[in-house]
């Protein structure tokens, strides 16, 4: 353990000594998976579509029925991949003078799910899976005509926004059920705690009078997240901590650590951070101190992701207020193993 001087002053009114207790989280082993949707039925599709919802889309002058292909989605009870249930996003072409070259959009939602690592770890590993299969050779066998599809993960916490992580490529290709290669995500690009959908988007595109049918089917659609000992950088996580030594780590406890706490009313405010170069996340305990060894405020623990920083909200003891408001800052500690270190 390391004790040196608060190094930034209280600002507003607040004026207890912090305690920040700093202890590397544990990286997740090998055995700690998690699966979205946390669902079952919401990936096998065993008996239901699992509450995914669809939607279609148009462009430019296509107006389906009448002047371009038309999408139907559904949840089909048996003949998927493993003999039950999927989704489909079938379609059926128009010909005639009127039929004008457009693109026909289907979009399949699943329901959301709170994206939380590797059963609350950092993940060493995310990666997508799913069964596809698709009849569009009719479509194709027409010059200018195309189906493809893409999968994304939507952020709805965070409006929408997510990786791709598939496509678009073509549909074509899955005359059978076949197991799509697995999608590896950069677990840095997900945020934990935020609600996500997974976005499977078919797409026919065709020319003028093209009477054709066809369907792109979907099953088994798995997020998995591993846990293992790697970190997002690729290294192992002891490995990197055990190269640190103590004035390193007190380097980087005293530029990433240190912050500004401020009063108000009966909540204390506290920025920290969990310096990137340790490569894990950390686990920060914050707790006001009129004194070491009297607690002025509650203690709270909160996990924070490597390289990045978060507020932690602690109230402080009612009989206390008063006294705290008076009172400059006089120390705090922060202690992590890393290593020997």
């Amino acid at each position: 353990m390391t004790r040196f001087p608060f190094t930034r002053r209280l600002t507003g009114v607040a004026a207890c000594a912090l305690c920040l207790c700093m202890a590397l989280a544990a990286p997740a082993g090998a055995d700690e998976v998690s699966e979205y949707p946390a669902d079952p039925a919401a990936r096998n599709f065993t008996s239901s579509a699992g509450d995914w919802t669809s939607t279609n889309s148009f462009d430019g002058s296509c107006i389906a029925p009448v002047l371009c292909p038309t999408i139907v989605n559904a949840f089909v009870p048996a003949g998927g991949a493993d003999g039950d249930g999927y989704i489909t996003a079938a379609f059926t072409g128009v010909a005639g003078l009127d039929s004008v070259a457009g693109t026909s959009t289907s979009i399949w939602e699943s329901p959301r799910f709170v994206y939380a690592g590797a059963r609350g770890h950092d993940p060493a590993s995310v990666a997508l899976t799913m069964s596809r299969r698709a009849s569009v050779d009719q479509l194709l066998a027409v010059e200018g005509n195309s189906a493809d599809y893409s999968v994304q993960l939507s952020d709805v916490s965070a409006g929408g926004a997510g990786p791709t992580v598939i496509g678009p490529v073509t549909l074509a290709g899955a005359d059978t059920w076949r197991p799509v290669p697995a999608a590896n995500v950069d677990p840095g690009l997900l945020n934990p705690g935020d609600d996500y959908r997974i976005r499977i988007t078919s797409r026919y595109t065709t020319g003028t009078s093209v009477l054709v049918s066809g369907s792109a089917d979907y099953d088994n659609v798995v997020l998995r997240a591993v846990g293992g000992a790697g970190t997002t950088d690729g290294r192992n996580g002891a490995g990197v901590r055990g190269a640190l030594r103590s004035r390193r780590l007190l380097s980087l406890f005293r530029a990433g650590m240190a912050g500004t706490a401020v009063l108000k009313g009966n909540r204390l405010f506290v920025k920290v951070r969990c310096p990137k170069q340790i490569g894990s996340a950390c686990r920060i305990a914050a707790q006001g101190l009129l004194r070491k060894g009297r607690a002025a405020t509650t203690r709270r623990t909160v996990k924070v992701r490597s390289g990045k920083g978060r507020q932690i909200v602690v109230r402080v003891k009612p009989r206390l207020r008063s006294r705290i408001a008076k009172r400059r800052p006089s120390w705090s500690r922060r202690s992590a193993p890393a290593g020997r270190a």
